[in-house]
């Protein structure tokens, strides 16, 4: 009887540490996990920058990124007001791309990702 409860007292404390493996296990993916989503949402968010400066860099030269997808490739010369406002967006652009930058670095470091 006493050899029974003792192979079922180490037979339990044995789950126990496997629980606790497993539990550490879960955690480490659940990390990984996150860090890869804060990783993908930052390439999603650079993708819509690029996009974003090629659209600025098109009304600069003058042509229309709407009228591209209708196949109208006219090219109208901006006025000087408009250039005016594509630079203070380019300039809002980068400001907002700098502050997302180091938003998205901290947090790599918060996490511990080199």
């Amino acid at each position: 009887m006493n050899y029974l409860i003792g192979i079922i007292f180490i037979a339990l404390i044995g789950y126990i540490f496997e629980q606790r493996r497993h539990i550490k296990f879960l955690e480490q993916v659940n990390h990984n996990q996150e860090t890869h989503d804060v990783m993908t949402a930052h390439q999603l968010e650079l993708t819509r920058h690029k996009t974003k400066m090629l659209e600025l860099t098109l009304n600069t030269l003058g042509y229309n990124v709407e009228r591209f997808e209708a196949s109208d490739f006219t090219k109208r010369e901006p006025s000087q007001e408009q250039l005016q406002e594509i630079w203070a967006e380019y300039l809002q652009l980068q400001q907002k791309s700098r502050s997302a930058q180091i938003k998205f670095e901290t947090e790599l470091e918060l996490r511990g990702v080199e």
